[in-house]
Protein backbone atom coordinates (compact mmCIF):
# COMPACT_ATOMS: atom_id res chain seq x y z
CA UNK A 1 0.00 0.00 0.00
CA UNK A 2 2.81 2.29 0.68
CA UNK A 3 4.01 1.71 -2.81
CA UNK A 4 0.67 2.76 -4.26
CA UNK A 5 0.68 5.85 -2.12
CA UNK A 6 4.24 6.72 -3.24
CA UNK A 7 3.25 6.25 -6.90
CA UNK A 8 0.25 8.55 -6.46
CA UNK A 9 2.46 11.17 -4.78
CA UNK A 10 5.08 10.85 -7.59
CA UNK A 11 2.34 11.25 -10.23
CA UNK A 12 0.93 14.30 -8.42
CA UNK A 13 4.44 15.78 -8.13
CA UNK A 14 5.05 15.14 -11.85
CA UNK A 15 1.74 16.78 -12.73
CA UNK A 16 2.62 19.73 -10.51
CA UNK A 17 6.07 20.03 -12.14
CA UNK A 18 4.48 19.90 -15.59
CA UNK A 19 1.92 22.50 -14.59
CA UNK A 20 4.72 24.69 -13.15
CA UNK A 21 6.68 24.45 -16.42
CA UNK A 22 3.61 25.42 -18.48
CA UNK A 23 2.84 28.25 -16.06
CA UNK A 24 6.45 29.46 -16.24
CA UNK A 25 6.30 29.54 -20.06
CA UNK A 26 3.05 31.50 -19.96
CA UNK A 27 4.50 33.94 -17.40
CA UNK A 28 7.57 34.53 -19.63
CA UNK A 29 5.27 35.21 -22.58
CA UNK A 30 3.18 37.56 -20.45
CA UNK A 31 6.30 39.48 -19.28
CA UNK A 32 7.55 39.82 -22.87
CA UNK A 33 4.15 41.04 -23.97
CA UNK A 34 4.08 43.47 -21.04
CA UNK A 35 7.50 44.87 -22.05
CA UNK A 36 6.29 45.29 -25.63
CA UNK A 37 3.17 46.99 -24.33
CA UNK A 38 5.29 49.37 -22.22
CA UNK A 39 7.34 50.24 -25.31
CA UNK A 40 4.14 50.89 -27.32
CA UNK A 41 2.71 53.08 -24.54
CA UNK A 42 5.97 55.07 -24.49
CA UNK A 43 5.79 55.57 -28.25
CA UNK A 44 2.14 56.58 -27.95
CA UNK A 45 2.98 59.13 -25.26
CA UNK A 46 5.72 60.56 -27.45
CA UNK A 47 3.38 60.77 -30.44
CA UNK A 48 0.70 62.47 -28.34
CA UNK A 49 3.19 65.04 -27.04
CA UNK A 50 4.42 65.76 -30.59
CA UNK A 51 0.83 66.12 -31.77
CA UNK A 52 0.08 68.51 -28.91
CA UNK A 53 3.12 70.61 -29.80
CA UNK A 54 2.07 70.64 -33.45
CA UNK A 55 -1.45 71.76 -32.55
CA UNK A 56 -0.09 74.61 -30.43
CA UNK A 57 2.19 75.70 -33.28
CA UNK A 58 -0.73 75.47 -35.69
CA UNK A 59 -2.82 77.70 -33.41
CA UNK A 60 -0.01 80.26 -33.24
CA UNK A 61 0.33 80.19 -37.03
CA UNK A 62 -3.43 80.61 -37.43
CA UNK A 63 -3.46 83.65 -35.15
CA UNK A 64 -0.51 85.17 -37.02
CA UNK A 65 -2.18 84.59 -40.38
CA UNK A 66 -5.46 86.00 -39.09
CA UNK A 67 -3.72 89.24 -38.12
CA UNK A 68 -1.92 89.35 -41.47
CA UNK A 69 -5.16 88.73 -43.39
CA UNK A 70 -7.01 91.43 -41.43
CA UNK A 71 -4.25 93.85 -42.32
CA UNK A 72 -4.43 92.86 -45.99
CA UNK A 73 -8.22 93.21 -46.02
CA UNK A 74 -8.04 96.70 -44.53
CA UNK A 75 -5.39 97.71 -47.07
CA UNK A 76 -7.43 96.26 -49.90
CA UNK A 77 -10.49 98.18 -48.73
CA UNK A 78 -8.49 101.40 -48.77
CA UNK A 79 -7.19 100.59 -52.24
CA UNK A 80 -10.71 99.74 -53.42
CA UNK A 81 -11.96 103.09 -52.14
CA UNK A 82 -9.07 104.86 -53.83
CA UNK A 83 -9.73 102.97 -57.05
CA UNK A 84 -13.38 103.94 -56.90
CA UNK A 85 -12.45 107.60 -56.53
CA UNK A 86 -9.99 107.32 -59.41
CA UNK A 87 -12.65 105.65 -61.55
CA UNK A 88 -15.16 108.38 -60.75
CA UNK A 89 -12.57 111.05 -61.50
CA UNK A 90 -11.76 109.32 -64.78
CA UNK A 91 -15.43 109.20 -65.70
CA UNK A 92 -15.82 112.88 -64.88
CA UNK A 93 -12.72 113.70 -66.92
CA UNK A 94 -13.98 111.60 -69.83
CA UNK A 95 -17.32 113.39 -69.67
CA UNK A 96 -15.57 116.76 -69.72
CA UNK A 97 -13.40 115.74 -72.66
CA UNK A 98 -16.49 114.46 -74.46
CA UNK A 99 -18.23 117.76 -73.87
CA UNK A 100 -15.24 119.57 -75.32
CA UNK A 101 -15.35 117.41 -78.46
CA UNK A 102 -19.07 117.85 -79.03
CA UNK A 103 -19.97 120.39 -81.75
CA UNK A 104 -21.00 123.90 -80.77
CA UNK A 105 -24.69 123.09 -81.15
CA UNK A 106 -24.51 121.16 -77.87
CA UNK A 107 -22.67 123.95 -76.11
CA UNK A 108 -24.50 125.59 -73.18
CA UNK A 109 -27.18 127.93 -74.45
CA UNK A 110 -27.76 129.85 -71.28
CA UNK A 111 -26.18 130.68 -67.96
CA UNK A 112 -27.90 127.85 -66.12
CA UNK A 113 -26.36 125.22 -68.40
CA UNK A 114 -22.96 126.89 -68.01
CA UNK A 115 -23.28 126.82 -64.21
CA UNK A 116 -24.15 123.11 -64.34
CA UNK A 117 -21.03 122.38 -66.42
CA UNK A 118 -18.85 124.32 -63.97
CA UNK A 119 -20.42 122.33 -61.13
CA UNK A 120 -18.94 119.22 -62.76
CA UNK A 121 -15.53 120.92 -62.71
CA UNK A 122 -15.98 121.68 -59.00
CA UNK A 123 -16.79 118.01 -58.38
CA UNK A 124 -13.63 117.11 -60.28
CA UNK A 125 -11.59 119.44 -58.08
CA UNK A 126 -13.16 117.87 -54.98
CA UNK A 127 -12.29 114.41 -56.30
CA UNK A 128 -8.68 115.51 -56.84
CA UNK A 129 -8.50 116.89 -53.31
CA UNK A 130 -9.90 113.63 -51.90
CA UNK A 131 -7.44 111.59 -53.97
CA UNK A 132 -4.51 113.65 -52.69
CA UNK A 133 -5.73 113.16 -49.12
CA UNK A 134 -5.94 109.41 -49.63
CA UNK A 135 -2.42 109.34 -51.09
CA UNK A 136 -1.12 111.16 -48.01
CA UNK A 137 -2.86 108.69 -45.71
CA UNK A 138 -1.22 105.81 -47.49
Amino acid sequence: MELALDIVIIILIAVMIGYSVVLNIKLKTFRNTQNEMNALVGQLNEAVSRAQTSVEELKKAAVTEEVRLKDLVSKSRLLADELEIITQSGSNLADRIEQGLVPAQNAPQNIQEYEESTADEDAYDEDNAMLETLKKVR
